[in-house]
This record gives C-alpha cells, sequence and structure tokens, in this order.
C-alpha cells in the first residue's frame, strides 16, 4: 500500500510495509481500523501488508500478515445535496471547483451498495472503483471524472456535470433505494421531490 504520509508506529513507519505497534500506537492504528477511510470514496478498504519485524504480541494483536481494512463509509445524502447546491449556486471558478469536488467524493457511497460488493487498496483503487459503479446515473463516469477534476473542462462543464449527476442519482436513489440514508425525514424528501425543488432541477 503505497501512503503519503504513512502513520508512525513507534519509530517505524507503515509505507506498505508495517512495523510492529507498541502501546498507544497500536491501540490507535486498531481504533482507526474500525473507522472509514476518509480517501476511499466510500468503499471497503483492504490493503496488503508484510512485517519488517515483528513481535508475538504485535501479530496477535494484528495478524501475520498485517490486516490494513477499514469498513466502507456511510451514505451521506444530506452532504451531497449541500455540495450540490454549493456547485450550482457558485459564483464564480474556486467555489465551483471545490463544490464540484464534494460532489464526487460523496456520491458514490450513494449508489456503491446497488453494485456488487468492491474492496479498494489504495486512492487510486478507489478512484477506479468509483468510475466503473455498473449500476449508475446516465453518464455517471465522465461526468464524475470531470467532477473529480480528472477531465478537462471550463466551469460550464462543470457545472453542467453537476446538474446531471445530480438530477440522475437523485432519480435512481428514489427508484431503487429511497432509504439510503437512514436520517429522519430524508427519505420522505427524496420520494416526495423536495430534494430536487431544493437543488432548483424542476
Amino acid at each position: 500500500m503505497v501512503r503519503r504520509r504513512p502513520p508512525r508506529l513507534g519509530r517505524r513507519r507503515l509505507d506498505g510495509r508495517a512495523a510492529p505497534p507498541a502501546g498507544r500506537a497500536g491501540r490507535r492504528l486498531r481504533r482507526r481500523r474500525a473507522e472509514p477511510a476518509g480517501w476511499s470514496l466510500g468503499f471497503a478498504v483492504d490493503a496488503p501488508a508484510a512485517w519488517l519485524w515483528s513481535t508475538a504480541a504485535a501479530t496477535a494483536a494484528l495478524g501475520d500478515p498485517p490486516a490494513l481494512t477499514h469498513p466502507p463509509g456511510g451514505p451521506e445524502l444530506e452532504d451531497f445535496v449541500e455540495w450540490c447546491a454549493k456547485a450550482l449556486r457558485a459564483g464564480e471558478t474556486v467555489q465551483l471547483r471545490v463544490a464540484a469536488r464534494g460532489i464526487g467524493e460523496t456520491a458514490p457511497a450513494l449508489i456503491r451498495d446497488l453494485n456488487a460488493p468492491r474492496t479498494v487498496r489504495n486512492r487510486v483503487d478507489a478512484v477506479r472503483a468509483a468510475l466503473e459503479l455498473a449500476t449508475a446515473p446516465a453518464g455517471w463516469a465522465e461526468d464524475l471524472a470531470t467532477l473529480l477534476g480528472l477531465l478537462p473542462g471550463d466551469d460550464d462543464r462543470v457545472r453542467a456535470a453537476a446538474e446531471r449527476l445530480a438530477r440522475g442519482t437523485l432519480a435512481l436513489l428514489r427508484e431503487r433505494a429511497p432509504d439510503v440514508d437512514p436520517q429522519p425525514d430524508l427519505a420522505r424528501y427524496l420520494v416526495d421531490g423536495t430534494l430536487e425543488r431544493h437543488l432548483r432541477l424542476t
């Protein structure tokens, strides 16, 4: 696993191979493994690793080879709609591009469970997994790549991608997964069109 800033474990660093945790560092790593990875676009993580050196306590705690795993992130429909609103109402380029990236980072988890289960190993794998989701709105891969800044485009193209992906994602969720986010009232707002009206899509 490639990490730009690998976590420290005692006096060693975890950068594709694992050093044995000691005391608080080991407990911190175990807590971290219980949380979704912020970079994984909502996918579960199963990253390869190997011990550089180890102790019996370390291998008992983390396994041999050590398991660098994270659970999938929960769908955040409210955050997605908020980012869509900011993008569609943005008055200048920086606001638009920041909001577009927010859309791109929150959208995959919303439709992830409509597709076959998949784990990812690193950031690149997560982006590829998101782009390859088969059950998705029309134009998903191109629009998502545009919103994530992976394809060139002027502000009009980015804004159009944001609108298409917002409209298509909400329509797909209303049809296939209206209860995707358990927050109170969100399912009702999704089904009755409140979210589209909030985004001025109707």
